[in-house]
């Protein structure tokens, strides 16, 4: 009796403990979510009037390394820095994350834009030509 009493009890530790670990990933899971929203906000709520003011920034952290993505950044726009600590935050946070709950990628590359052009007021990516031309006479 005493045996199937501990054998139950040691049960109900282990399968407590894992639903606690789900219910920390979803919470982790929904907090990079918003994250990444307000992120995503503050850069929608600058206008893009000048290209020079802008760059590519990595965000994110891949399982494997690398970032998930690029945003463009408003260099020019963020003075006080609070949307650049936001990005590093996010990266970092996705980082401990992806190493927390063992999380697997891709581990496709994923290369940074050569800069931004300004597009109808809204921030665009551009990639320079990497094959060069073909000269014939």
């Amino acid at each position: 009796m005493k045996r199937s009493l501990m054998l139950l009890m040691t049960l109900g530790i282990v399968l407590a403990c894992e639903k606690s670990e789900t219910g920390n990933q979803d919470a982790d899971r929904e907090r990079l979510a918003e994250m990444r929203q307000e992120i995503v906000d503050l850069i929608n709520a600058v206008p893009c009037e000048n290209a020079e003011d802008w760059r590519p920034e990595a965000l994110g952290s891949k399982a494997c390394g690398g970032p998930q993505e690029y945003v463009p950044y408003p260099e020019a726009a963020d003075q006080s820095g609070e949307l650049l600590d936001l990005i590093k935050e996010y990266t970092q946070f996705e980082a401990e994350y992806n190493k927390k709950y063992g999380v697997i990628s891709d581990c496709m590359y994923v290369t940074s834009p050569t800069g931004v052009r300004c597009v109808d007021g809204k921030p665009a990516f551009f990639h320079a030509e990497t094959t060069p031309p073909v000269v014939t006479e």
